[in-house]
């Protein structure tokens, strides 16, 4: 017989837990074999699999409810106003629940955690991005494991920003990028260490999480599309660069790939025609390396021409720097074109969401590499 002292401890040890949203948007991991054996998204098989996980019955693990897209989407296909309805999701259950886990498809990850990390100002809650290499269906499968760690830390309530989890990693999501399509071990966070790894307990590394904000949660319902990349390989033709400025009536920004820590032709004409004629057109140009480690340090380059209206990306990845850029050119406001690219520049390398490390972090780390350097002021 339980006794009432029991049946109330037990209904008051339920309200006290926590409470979990996952979002399934669709992706690998909601996949399964059709008759004629390939693979498929299928409504609603991940969501009634996520629900009968027995581990989410032992003590300590929060309360999970499922949101489900309809249609699911293949990350491939997702585009800005799937990143801002994801946002939209997490605001509209945003009092109801502790932690938000986002399971979607891996080819778009890092741009949809990235994007979502701008989007949700003044997040105090963890929201958590992930996905698999191997649909669950399959015997061997890192599907349940990445979801379940996810649920796991997203209860937690430890990490008040929006992250991605993978493997035994809880990486910041704006500092990670797809770096393998095969490995499990598909995301790698470059430019810094994980928030938090899992072992037989996990080890928070504290000091890189961000603080609790002080204002309450707003959503930013816009995203700029005028913003692309350009990646420069060695004897490209570059005569019709500035045309293209021209073509593009709405385009706000590029991205160029260049070389190493700054490297790029800019004493070929077409390329120097290029940025002046976006300098002219209000057009802000963005000098990101190619390289998945390390940072643009344009100065590092007397031959660069780098004070001729090309900012610099610093660490961050592609990713997190076209929707920064996106984000940004939503957000700021100004009198004229030239007016709002400047603010935008201004902001480039001011750490939002803690995507970009202060300019002196990295070169120092350059410095230390090669002590005999000598440097121009940034």
């Amino acid at each position: 017989m339980i006794s009432a002292a029991s049946k109330e401890g037990k209904a008051m040890e339920e309200s006290m837990r926590r409470k979990v949203l996952v979002i399934n948007t669709g992706g690998t991991a909601s996949m399964k074999h059709r008759e004629d054996g390939m693979l498929d998204t299928v409504p609603g098989y991940l969501s009634e699999r996520i629900a009968c996980l027995e581990e989410l019955g032992e003590p300590g693990m929060p309360e999970v409810a499922i949101k489900e897209y309809t249609p699911l989407i293949d990350s491939s296909h997702m585009e800005p106003d799937t990143w801002i309805k994801i946002a939209s999701d997490i605001e509209e259950n945003y009092e109801e629940n502790d932690g938000f886990v986002v399971v979607m498809g891996t080819d778009t990850l890092s741009y949809a955690a990235s994007a979502c990390s701008f989007l949700l100002e003044n997040l105090g809650k963890p929201v958590i991005f992930t996905g698999s290499q191997i649909p669950l269906c399959q015997p061997y499968t890192d599907c349940r494991r990445n979801i379940l760690g996810s649920i796991i830390l997203a209860g937690s309530g430890d990490y008040p920003e929006v992250c991605l989890f993978f493997g035994d990693k809880l990486m910041r999501a704006c500092r990670t990028s797809k770096a393998n399509s095969y490995n499990l071990d598909a995301f790698a966070s470059p430019n810094l260490a994980p928030l938090a790894t899992l072992a037989t307990g996990i080890k928070i590394n504290t000091a890189i999480c961000l603080p609790q904000p002080k204002r309450r949660l707003r959503v930013q319902k816009e995203l700029a599309t005028g913003v692309t990349v350009i990646k420069l390989i060695p004897g490209y033709e570059d005569s019709g660069m500035h045309c293209f400025i021209k073509d593009v009536e709405r385009l706000q920004a590029v991205v160029l790939e260049v070389y190493g820590s700054g490297g790029a032709p800019y004493h070929k004409p077409g390329l120097r025609m290029f940025v002046q004629t976006a300098n002219e057109r209000g057009v802000l140009v963005v000098a990101k390396s190619q390289c998945l480690t390390g940072s643009v340090l344009p100065s590092l380059y007397a031959a660069n021409g780098s004070g001729s209206g090309v900012a610099s990306a610093g660490d961050m990845t592609t990713e997190a720097l076209v929707t920064k850029l996106a984000y940004l050119f939503a957000r700021v406001k100004g009198h004229s074109r030239h007016d709002v690219c400047r603010k935008v520049r201004d902001l480039l390398l001011v750490s939002l969401r803690g995507e970009v490390s202060p300019p002196e972090v990295y070169t120092q780390q350059i410095l230390e590499r090669e002590p005999g350097l000598v440097m121009s002021k940034l």
